[in-house]
């Protein structure tokens, strides 16, 4: 009994491996086809289907044309990403379903805007028009990021996916990591110019810097740099200058210098815009 059980184990055995030799043997004759219908070979295989031949000539003519095309594409692509300082990366399309009326595709993008990466999962609905205009309605939106300590971001994001809107989410996305990159050169190059004085304990990313002054001790200063996003998408920097001073020396402050530090920075940004306040602060407290 236990030895006609292993002989139909064997045999089993035996057939499942016969199934995948045959179907590697397939998929390396695929795989030969898919090489072979290349974007060279492609048009030469179409017309061969077709009864038609096409001379090596006429291809290399053909691409020598096109090329100039892409080339040209590819550039203006690389211009708009500058401008905007958005990357996309990878782009997957797909129809999920097919009428007579409308189509809907389900779309994945991949992407970067300076150190914000992004990935966004949507779904678009296209109705088929007599007149040949295409528009599309976007009817499911689904937005994944690392906002990190930025909740005004990860706000506007579930604004924005109820909302349905692509537009608003790329101007806006585009405006915040503008202001934040520009906040780590600013914070980076005091930092630098001033390395005894700066100090940048979450780096140059965070939201704050504090600035010491040796002769002083204990007395600090935090400069503190947020971005905020409102309702309607608009991007703010707003700074705030917050004293941290023992009380012994607030005290010894009988003309309320330090009291009245916070208001006296909110005008000079008002006056003299963000890199020179942050100077004249320097300059005056350290």
């Amino acid at each position: 009994m236990q030895n006609d059980m292993i002989e139909a184990y064997q045999e089993e055995i035996k057939a499942l491996q016969e199934e995948i030799s045959e179907l590697k043997q397939k998929y390396k004759e695929n795989e030969k086809e898919v090489i072979y219908l290349s974007s060279v070979n492609l048009k030469k295989t179409l017309l061969s289907y077709h009864g038609k031949t096409v001379a090596d000539h006429e291809l290399k003519k053909e691409m020598a044309v096109m090329t100039p095309d892409l080339d040209h594409c590819t550039n203006e692509i690389q211009f708009f990403n500058n401008i905007s300082g958005i990357h996309f990366t990878k782009y997957f399309k797909k129809r999920e379903h097919k009428s007579d009326n409308e189509d809907l595709y389900k779309h994945r993008l991949i992407g970067q805007c300076q150190s914000l990466t992004f990935q966004m999962e949507f779904e678009t609905l296209n109705p088929k028009q007599n007149n040949g205009e295409s528009c599309c309605d976007v009817t499911n939106l689904n937005i994944i990021m690392g906002c990190g300590e930025h909740s005004d971001l990860s706000k506007f994001i579930s604004r924005t996916e109820e909302r349905k809107s692509l537009l608003a989410f790329f101007r806006t996305l585009s405006s915040f990591a503008e202001w934040g990159a520009y906040r780590n050169n600013i914070f980076a190059q005091f930092k630098e110019k001033y390395p005894s004085t700066i100090g940048l304990p979450l780096g140059s990313s965070g939201e704050y810097m504090v600035l010491r002054n040796p002769k002083l001790p204990r007395c600090e200063l935090l400069l503190v740099w947020k971005i905020q996003i409102d309702e309607e998408g608009t991007v703010t920097p707003v700074l705030d200058l917050l004293p941290k001073i023992p009380e012994q020396a607030l005290a010894l402050d009988k003309l309320q210098v330090i009291e009245g530090a916070a208001k006296g920075f909110k005008n000079l940004l008002q006056s003299f815009g963000i890199e020179s306040s942050i100077e004249n602060i320097i300059q005056v407290f350290c």
